[in-house]
């Protein structure tokens, strides 16, 4: 009774932990924090005609997370809104509904307010409102690392998502990463300060992890350099009479200095093997999903759902490890060695009805055949992933329970002592987690030999014991 018990249990705990966190929506309820102050930076007063007429304000974020969410680390989205910096709010509609929905989903989802203001028939002016929007988007990013703990942050997948305006400071963030970088304009007096200067003076990058650029631009791309390699997804309608799609400026205003647009920018990504994923609607203009400066008059248009589940699937590829293994399969027996990536947890189904949660597991299979085995790999964040292969079985049940090696001390550092407690002859071989044999003897009746092991590295290794009838396979761990 007990024994079956105990079985019922390993194998219920034992199934492979499907979840669909961050590709669906998974909690029912978010809570919203309006109105978080993430600094305090000088703003341009109205009517913005005067670069040295600023005065202080508080920048603001809205910031949603999903209610009874136990992960002690999530993923956060910062997204920037539209309104080619004289207008628009965390509350635009879009900015809203990405982060109601991604919070459902399991991220930590922010939508921030940032400076607004420039004199529109100045190029330097509006130079200078694109980079102060710049310093808000990282000064956002240092206080959510500083808060980290408090929102359950994982500080190392901060992403960005922007439209238009916003878009500008995604890329920007981006690419734009360094002092020598900073347009001539943004020294000029008022001085604007470094990147990570203006706002709040937490001591931390400002710099994302991953962007959603949605109809946006960059300055030059000659900011775009061969170790730019962080993931970007890039939308923007061929047809965009408001934020070129290829070299020109905004609305078509030559006060406003030339951009070079999502498919100038894929370009020279392309250039350096670096392909973004982009979704390129040919006729399309700006903000093609339907809103106008980020609000909607009606629904959304079909583009919307169609953006999101871009934007759903960019993002969790960021996060997720990526499974894999290979097989080493003598006779019935099947050593598994992980190849997984960014994995931290490893479920298996051996095709057979057992499992394991070992990383690089045995197994025995007790009837011929082929069988189909998944490996499901996941980590700290609850994102996954899963591959197949096949295993094969050509005898059935090993009669020999022990074919007789011992092998002490077991774990070791320095030498291990082999011996053979019975009248036959053994092979041995010492095996990697690659499979490769690193060392084959022979025993024979009753021998013993000692193994010098202090030349190889520390970790898991595998003993394969094979009589001639029989193989067994014993673990040694060298540290």
């Amino acid at each position: 009774f007990l024994f079956v018990i105990f079985f019922q249990s390993y194998v219920c705990f034992a199934q492979i932990p499907y979840n669909q966190r961050y590709i669906s929506s998974v909690f029912e309820e978010i809570i919203v924090s309006t109105d978080v102050i993430y600094g305090n930076a000088q703003a341009l007063n109205f009517p913005f005609l005067n670069e040295n007429n600023t005065s202080p304000q508080d920048l603001l974020i809205d910031i949603y997370t999903p209610v009874g969410d136990e992960l002690a680390m999530r993923p956060v989205i910062v997204c920037a809104h539209s309104g080619a910096f004289i207008s628009g709010s965390k509350q635009a509609d879009d900015m809203v509904a990405f982060c109601d929905s991604l919070a459902h989903r399991g991220y930590v989802a922010v939508s921030i307010d940032y400076r607004l203001g420039m004199n529109v028939l100045s190029s330097e002016s509006s130079t200078r409102a694109v980079y102060r929007g710049i310093q808000d988007g990282r000064a956002a990013i240092r206080f959510l690392k500083e808060n980290a703990a408090t929102y359950k942050i994982d500080t190392t997948n901060i992403y960005m998502l922007g439209s238009s305006a916003g878009a500008y400071i995604g890329q920007h963030n981006y690419y734009m990463d360094t002092e020598a970088e900073r347009p001539p304009e943004t020294y000029t007096t008022p001085d604007l300060g470094c990147l990570d200067c203006a706002g709040n003076s937490y001591v931390h990058s400002g710099k994302a992890n991953g962007l959603v650029s949605l109809w946006g631009a960059l300055m030059d791309t000659t900011l775009i350099i061969s170790s730019d390699t962080l993931p970007i997804f890039l939308a923007h309608g061929t047809a965009d009479a408001t934020v070129p799609f290829g070299y020109g400026s905004a609305f078509g205003n030559t006060n406003f200095p030339a951009t070079y647009g999502s498919s100038l920018v894929a370009e020279q990504l392309e250039r350096f093997e670096n392909s973004p994923e982009t979704y390129f609607v040919f006729g399309a203009g700006h903000e093609f999903y339907g809103t106008s400066n980020g609000n909607w008059s009606g629904a959304p248009n079909n583009y919307w759902d169609t953006i999101f589940n871009k934007v759903e699937d960019f993002y969790y590829k960021i996060h997720m490890p990526t499974a894999g293994f290979n097989i080493v399969q003598m006779e019935n027996v099947a050593m598994f060695y992980d190849t997984s990536s960014m994995a931290t947890n490893w479920y298996w189904d051996f095709g057979d009805g057992q499992y394991s949660t070992e990383q690089n597991p045995i197994h025995e299979y007790l009837q011929p055949g082929e069988f189909s085995v998944i490996q499901f790999a996941s980590n700290v964040l609850n994102s996954w992933d899963t591959v197949s292969g096949h295993a094969s079985s050509f005898v059935g049940v090993v009669e020999h329970n022990d074919i007789g090696l011992s092998i002490y001390p077991n774990p070791s550092s320095q030498t291990i002592k082999i011996i053979n407690n019975k009248d036959k002859k053994l092979i041995i071989k010492l095996l990697n987690t690659a499979g490769v044999v690193l060392k084959q003897l022979s025993l024979y009746n009753y021998q013993n030999k000692s193994v010098d092991v202090s030349g190889y590295p520390e970790g898991l290794y595998y003993i394969s014991i094979d009589d001639g009838f029989a193989k067994e396979i014993k673990k040694l761990i060298i540290f």
